[in-house]
Protein backbone atom coordinates (compact mmCIF):
# COMPACT_ATOMS: atom_id res chain seq x y z
CA UNK A 1 0.00 0.00 0.00
CA UNK A 2 1.35 3.41 -0.83
CA UNK A 3 1.23 6.41 1.53
CA UNK A 4 -1.81 7.97 -0.18
CA UNK A 5 -3.83 4.76 0.15
CA UNK A 6 -2.94 4.43 3.84
CA UNK A 7 -3.82 8.07 4.48
CA UNK A 8 -7.15 7.66 2.67
CA UNK A 9 -7.93 4.54 4.71
CA UNK A 10 -7.13 6.33 7.98
CA UNK A 11 -9.24 9.38 7.05
CA UNK A 12 -12.21 7.20 6.07
CA UNK A 13 -11.91 5.17 9.29
CA UNK A 14 -11.89 8.36 11.38
CA UNK A 15 -14.86 9.72 9.45
CA UNK A 16 -16.96 6.59 10.04
CA UNK A 17 -15.92 6.37 13.69
CA UNK A 18 -16.95 10.01 14.25
CA UNK A 19 -20.27 9.50 12.44
CA UNK A 20 -20.98 6.43 14.57
CA UNK A 21 -20.28 8.30 17.83
CA UNK A 22 -22.47 11.22 16.75
CA UNK A 23 -25.36 8.91 15.81
CA UNK A 24 -25.07 7.12 19.15
CA UNK A 25 -25.05 10.44 21.05
CA UNK A 26 -28.29 11.47 19.33
CA UNK A 27 -30.09 8.28 20.36
CA UNK A 28 -28.83 8.36 23.97
CA UNK A 29 -30.63 11.48 25.16
CA UNK A 30 -30.74 11.68 28.91
CA UNK A 31 -33.39 13.15 31.16
CA UNK A 32 -32.65 16.64 32.44
CA UNK A 33 -34.13 18.54 35.38
CA UNK A 34 -36.05 21.71 34.53
CA UNK A 35 -37.24 24.21 37.12
CA UNK A 36 -40.03 26.67 36.44
CA UNK A 37 -43.57 27.78 37.18
CA UNK A 38 -46.31 25.22 36.57
CA UNK A 39 -49.00 26.94 34.48
CA UNK A 40 -51.81 25.79 32.21
CA UNK A 41 -51.36 26.51 28.51
CA UNK A 42 -54.39 28.82 28.28
CA UNK A 43 -53.03 31.23 30.89
CA UNK A 44 -49.40 30.81 29.85
CA UNK A 45 -50.22 31.96 26.32
CA UNK A 46 -51.43 35.28 27.73
CA UNK A 47 -48.55 35.59 30.18
CA UNK A 48 -45.86 35.16 27.52
CA UNK A 49 -47.59 37.00 24.66
CA UNK A 50 -45.71 40.29 25.10
CA UNK A 51 -42.30 38.62 25.13
CA UNK A 52 -41.39 40.46 28.35
CA UNK A 53 -39.56 37.87 30.49
CA UNK A 54 -40.01 39.79 33.75
CA UNK A 55 -43.77 40.30 33.28
CA UNK A 56 -44.32 36.68 32.23
CA UNK A 57 -42.42 35.46 35.28
CA UNK A 58 -44.35 37.73 37.66
CA UNK A 59 -47.70 36.62 36.23
CA UNK A 60 -46.66 32.96 36.44
CA UNK A 61 -45.59 33.45 40.05
CA UNK A 62 -49.04 34.86 40.94
CA UNK A 63 -50.99 32.26 38.97
CA UNK A 64 -53.19 30.19 41.28
CA UNK A 65 -53.79 26.50 41.54
CA UNK A 66 -57.57 27.16 41.49
CA UNK A 67 -57.24 28.84 38.10
CA UNK A 68 -55.05 26.03 36.75
CA UNK A 69 -57.67 23.48 37.79
CA UNK A 70 -60.61 25.29 36.14
CA UNK A 71 -62.15 23.16 33.38
CA UNK A 72 -60.94 25.19 30.35
CA UNK A 73 -57.48 25.72 31.79
CA UNK A 74 -57.16 22.05 32.70
CA UNK A 75 -58.30 21.01 29.22
CA UNK A 76 -55.58 23.15 27.60
CA UNK A 77 -52.84 21.12 29.29
CA UNK A 78 -49.85 22.19 31.35
CA UNK A 79 -46.24 23.16 31.10
CA UNK A 80 -43.47 25.26 32.61
CA UNK A 81 -42.72 28.92 32.25
CA UNK A 82 -38.94 29.25 32.31
CA UNK A 83 -37.17 32.48 31.42
CA UNK A 84 -40.42 33.97 30.16
CA UNK A 85 -41.12 31.13 27.72
CA UNK A 86 -43.76 28.38 27.95
CA UNK A 87 -42.73 24.74 27.46
CA UNK A 88 -45.72 22.41 27.02
CA UNK A 89 -45.82 19.01 28.71
CA UNK A 90 -46.64 15.75 26.97
CA UNK A 91 -49.75 13.79 28.00
CA UNK A 92 -47.92 12.07 30.84
CA UNK A 93 -46.78 15.45 32.16
CA UNK A 94 -50.34 16.80 32.04
CA UNK A 95 -51.51 13.91 34.23
CA UNK A 96 -48.64 14.44 36.69
CA UNK A 97 -49.47 18.17 36.80
CA UNK A 98 -53.13 17.54 37.66
CA UNK A 99 -52.09 15.10 40.37
CA UNK A 100 -49.59 17.62 41.77
CA UNK A 101 -52.14 20.48 41.71
CA UNK A 102 -54.75 18.37 43.50
CA UNK A 103 -52.29 17.46 46.28
CA UNK A 104 -50.23 20.61 46.83
CA UNK A 105 -51.01 23.01 49.64
CA UNK A 106 -49.53 25.90 47.67
CA UNK A 107 -52.13 28.28 46.30
CA UNK A 108 -49.74 30.17 43.98
CA UNK A 109 -46.00 30.43 43.26
CA UNK A 110 -46.17 26.91 41.86
CA UNK A 111 -42.46 26.35 41.30
CA UNK A 112 -41.75 22.74 40.36
CA UNK A 113 -38.90 20.56 39.16
CA UNK A 114 -39.58 18.41 36.16
CA UNK A 115 -37.35 15.56 35.10
CA UNK A 116 -37.64 14.77 31.41
CA UNK A 117 -36.41 15.44 27.90
CA UNK A 118 -36.87 18.58 25.85
CA UNK A 119 -38.37 17.91 22.43
CA UNK A 120 -38.36 21.23 20.61
CA UNK A 121 -40.28 23.55 22.93
CA UNK A 122 -42.11 20.66 24.60
CA UNK A 123 -41.08 18.51 27.54
CA UNK A 124 -41.51 14.74 27.69
CA UNK A 125 -42.07 14.45 31.44
CA UNK A 126 -40.77 11.54 33.51
CA UNK A 127 -41.47 13.08 36.94
CA UNK A 128 -42.72 16.27 38.55
CA UNK A 129 -42.15 17.42 42.12
CA UNK A 130 -42.35 20.45 44.35
CA UNK A 131 -39.29 22.67 44.17
CA UNK A 132 -37.68 24.73 46.84
CA UNK A 133 -37.51 28.34 45.77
Amino acid sequence: MNKLSRLTTIVLALFFATASVMAQAKTEKKDMVYKGYLVDKMCATGFTKSGDVKKATEKAKKHTKDCALEENCKASGYGLIMDGKFHKFDESGDKLAVNYLNKTKRESNLVVEVKGMMDGDNIKVASLKNSKQ
